[in-house]
């Protein structure tokens, strides 16, 4: 009789300890249902969805910006060197200064991704990183002057759109690199002596739409990785369901009812198991 006892609470036992998910945060499933009830585009993760998410491709994310960062320092290092077998030394010369701006910048931002940090440092480590290479970038451009000065600010404006496309990071912040890009370019427009101050307006609202339309389809890959990852909480809360009830009806199998102690099925599946 001890033993049927202690069969059947380590049966118990077992079923609790395999809760399905909604049984640990009701509220959490419930908001999950909600934003997948609703239309696509508005989806929006907010308190522990949103720290989750995060939590979930904070990997991912990482890896993508500190490639991005040794790639643009590389890049740096590689075009510092072709102009100085190329150009003349004097233009070489005004170039350098600004150019070793970019690489700290860089490797700084490669080295405070390595592990995972609160929230407003990497944000500030990131915006001010890609802030210092696109100012990095335009400066050589300003510096060496003549065809180099509208060169470098595509260039700047290039770099600036593929840091919005494949960093996956909040929303605000994609936000505000691609304000910073464009006020540097429009900052450096104006400052350009051979170009007056429409055509310099003109130039950044046509670039400004091309970065909008780039802010936009970050937004919405955004999304669509947030709705993924509400299907498979909820996917997660499913499969958990069903385990809770296979376990509460392997454990009504195994017990009697009103007693709760082991029963005949038990006795019989121990015996032929120990027979066997």
């Amino acid at each position: 009789m001890d033993n049927q006892e202690s069969a059947a609470s380590q049966a118990r036992s077992n079923a609790s300890t395999r809760m399905p998910l909604q049984a640990e945060n009701p509220t959490l499933i419930a908001e999950v249902e909600r934003l997948l009830a609703g239309r696509t585009r508005d989806i929006r993760l907010d308190g522990k969805l949103r720290q989750l998410f995060r939590d979930r491709f904070w990997t991912q994310a990482s890896k993508v910006i500190r490639a991005w960062m040794m790639w643009v320092a590389l890049l740096n290092v590689l075009t510092l060197g072709l102009n100085a077998a190329l150009l003349p030394k004097a233009v070489v010369l005004k170039m350098l200064s600004p150019a070793c701006i970019l690489l700290p910048a860089a490797l700084m931002n490669a080295v405070v991704w390595r592990k995972k940090r609160s929230a407003w440092i990497q944000g500030t480590s990131l915006i001010g990183g890609v802030f210092f290479i696109l100012l990095s970038v335009a400066l050589v451009g300003v510096s060496a002057g003549g065809e180099f000065y509208e060169r470098h600010l595509n260039i700047m404006l290039f770099v600036a759109i593929t840091a919005i496309i494949i960093f996956a990071v909040p929303f605000s912040w994609t936000v505000i690199i691609a304000a910073l890009a464009l006020g540097l370019y429009l900052a450096f427009q104006l400052k350009h002596p051979d170009l007056e101050t429409g055509s310099a307006v003109a130039a950044t609202l046509f670039f400004a739409s091309g970065i909008a339309a780039t802010v936009v389809a970050r937004r919405t890959m955004t999304i669509l990785a947030q709705k993924t990852f509400l299907l498979e909480l909820r996917d997660r809360s499913r499969v958990a369901e069903l385990a809770n009830a296979n376990s509460r009806l392997e454990l009504l199998a195994r017990t009697d009812p009103l007693t709760g102690v082991a029963n005949r099925r038990w006795m019989m599946e121990t015996l032929s198991c120990h027979l066997d």
